[in-house]
């Protein structure tokens, strides 16, 4: 599959792509109206993850910084995930197409 191409309109409107891990944290971080919980938020999601690096937990670490997740209302397949969202619809479609039993 071309970087380019995309999935079927009747695969593409099933697709939910939202923030995880330190990115909804900075969005939070930014738009949230109480500063002080938003604040503290942030705070404890980075001490969190440093003991976790501390802690020699690499895929919880490495699972923060995914960015975005995209993933599919009802094919039960791997998350596409990217630091953009139109990085994380182009790793699911990747997935999907690389997978005949879901294009059936």
């Amino acid at each position: 599959m071309k970087p380019t191409e995309t999935l079927p309109a009747s695969m593409a409107r099933d697709i939910v792509i939202y923030p995880v891990g330190l990115l909804a944290e900075w969005q939070r971080f930014v738009h949230f109206p109480d500063r002080k919980y938003a604040r503290r938020s942030l705070r404890s999601s980075l001490r969190r993850e440093w003991g976790r690096i501390r802690a020699g937990q690499w895929r919880d670490a490495k699972n923060y910084f995914n960015g975005y997740l995209a993933e599919h209302a009802h094919l039960g397949t791997r998350c596409g995930t990217g630091w953009t969202r139109g990085r994380a619809y182009r790793d699911l479609a990747r997935h999907l197409n690389s997978d005949p039993r879901q294009l059936t």
